[in-house]
């Protein structure tokens, strides 16, 4: 989600931004002149805007490429299930065994939600047939 250009920035931004344009001045992109004037805007700054007209002009580095959060939602998602059931048995068993298994209904719940977005990830991540290759 991007941030509003009136958002305040911390220290950690300004000097991330100032690195920026270190790496901007050694790779030749901005002269001594044009680094210090724009790093002196970085020092200053106080909003996301600030910082972004401290880099006007210049391309952004990206950040590198790592595992998508959606990607690690989904290792987290087994664990969800298992804690949900887990918590739900356990209450079941302190609290009165003598009446019918109820955690069975959420034990089936859970799965089936469980199953159908593991279903969806897994066709998402397919192939696509070999007419749209």
């Amino acid at each position: 989600m991007a941030e509003s250009l009136d958002t305040l920035v911390a220290d950690l931004d300004r000097t991330t931004a100032a690195d920026e344009l270190r790496q901007h001045h050694d790779s030749g992109r901005l002269t001594l002149d044009e680094f210090e004037t724009r790093l002196a805007e970085v020092h200053t700054a106080r909003t996301r805007g600030d910082l972004e007209h401290a880099l006007r002009q210049l391309p952004r580095s990206e950040p590198p490429a790592s595992l998508r959060p959606r990607d690690l939602r989904w290792g987290s998602l087994a664990l969800q299930y298992a804690l949900v059931n887990v918590v739900c048995i356990l209450v079941w068993a302190f609290s009165d065994t003598h009446h019918a298994f109820w955690p069975k209904w959420v034990l089936l719940g859970t799965l089936v939600m469980y199953f159908r977005r593991l279903g969806r990830r897994s066709r998402r991540r397919g192939l696509p047939p070999p007419s749209e290759r």
